[in-house]
């Protein structure tokens, strides 16, 4: 789990900001259709604004079944495309974080929900063109990059052991935290990695370390895509297989 065999190679800046400009219009369709107490109309007039917009200016960087969940009129999104909206907004925070709109030298682990605000308060929407926010941002370096996505790979590699933890996982993490200890990359307590509050991750509820096991996966997932890891942000494998990595 060594950042140095990870060959970083990101994606172009407009890449990078296109793709994160897009996952925040499909979080903001999410927000449109959870906006129970808001006039029908003016949730159908944001959502087609959205949709108009997004065709116009973001079509290169949609995702497989962002056009059918923009195009769906309020009300009529599925459970699966209301989630969709959801993990659009941490994909965005992540590479929001990696651009520096976010300005915090790591992500929290895990989200107070400030990271999606500042990235919903950031991107531009209809009918703003996304060359018009280019030259705000600059890409952190490919050590910061390195280190965010190990720390995320880490967690992702914790949250995935057994639970209760079997012998050789017991042995597995004891190693691993005498390790992360030295170099201070994540917080740790009692022989297991912790929370930024210091919660270990031994005594999250079972809903929580779910709730968090997702949230590593699209951490994860969208800075390996950032790092040139995968062609998709939401299909990047969580190992660089090319370089026999193994979370």
């Amino acid at each position: 789990m060594d950042a140095g065999y990870i060959d970083i190679q990101p994606w172009p800046l407009p890449e990078l900001v296109g793709t994160l400009v897009a996952r925040v219009a499909i979080a903001r369709r999410g927000l449109v259709e959870s906006d129970a107490e808001g006039d029908v109309f003016e949730r159908e007039t944001d959502r087609f604004e959205l949709d108009a917009w997004a065709r116009m200016e973001l079509t290169a960087w949609l995702l497989t079944g962002d056009p059918e969940i923009l195009e769906a009129p309020v009300g009529n999104l599925d459970e699966d495309q209301a989630d969709a909206c959801h993990d659009a907004l941490l994909q965005a925070a992540t590479v929001a974080w990696a651009v520096n709109v976010i300005p915090s030298p790591t992500l929290p682990a895990f989200t107070d929900g400030e990271p999606e605000r500042i990235a919903l308060e950031w991107a531009p929407g209809p009918w703003t063109p996304v060359r018009n926010v280019m030259k705000t941002v600059r890409l952190r370096s490919d050590e910061d990059l390195a280190r965010e996505r190990e720390r995320w790979e880490l967690m992702y590699w914790r949250l995935m052991l057994p639970d209760p933890l079997d012998p050789d996982a017991r042995a597995a993490l004891a190693d691993t935290v005498g390790e992360i200890g030295e170099i201070d990359l994540l917080p740790v307590s009692g022989g297991d990695f912790a929370t930024d509050n210091g919660v270990r991750f031994a005594e999250l509820p079972a809903e929580t370390r779910e709730t968090c096991a997702h949230e590593a996966e699209i951490r994860l997932r969208s800075l390996n895509w950032v790092c040139g890891i995968g062609e998709r942000i939401d299909s990047a494998p969580l190992i660089d297989e090319e370089s026999d990595q193994e979370t």
